[in-house]
């Protein structure tokens, strides 16, 4: 058989029905048709395109990407300061502390700003004061 079995001019719904008059059966399927040079020039033409949108895409992406992780950075490093402070029960604060002494209790207790409690411990020998009259017992 010829490769064009229908005149170029005639119409689509003509061979059409001109084929399904002359099939001896049809089938759904899929197959290989060769294309042309033009069709296949088209098809690389959609091919650059697309190649160079998904590039333009993906540095998109990226940028995206980066400028998403920049804002996420700062709430990862408070979730993890937050985390912490769970864990241990207790935050960590820059700031000034006053340290009191308790001579006869022989300890020393220190305050933040607000004269809150924060701590205490015994006191190191170096704080310790002398009392005169423990000296004035060793002399007589």
């Amino acid at each position: 058989m010829d490769k064009q079995l229908f005149p170029p001019n005639m119409s689509a719904k003509d061979k059409l029905d001109n084929l399904q008059a002359m099939a001896y059966s049809t089938e759904e399927t899929s197959y290989f048709k060769i294309l042309t040079q033009e069709e296949l020039d088209e098809r690389r033409e959609t091919l650059t395109e697309n190649v160079i949108k998904i590039s333009d895409l993906e540095f998109e992406k990226k940028q995206l990407t980066e400028e998403i992780k920049a804002k996420q950075k700062p709430m990862q490093v408070q979730n993890l300061e937050i985390m912490q402070t769970l864990k241990t029960k207790s935050e960590k604060i820059e700031g000034v502390l006053y340290h009191v002494d308790d001579q006869e209790a022989g300890m020393m207790y220190s305050y933040d700003v607000n004269g809150d409690f924060i701590s205490s411990r015994r006191l190191k020998p170096n704080e310790r004061q002398g009392s005169m009259f423990k000296l004035n017992q060793n002399q007589a």
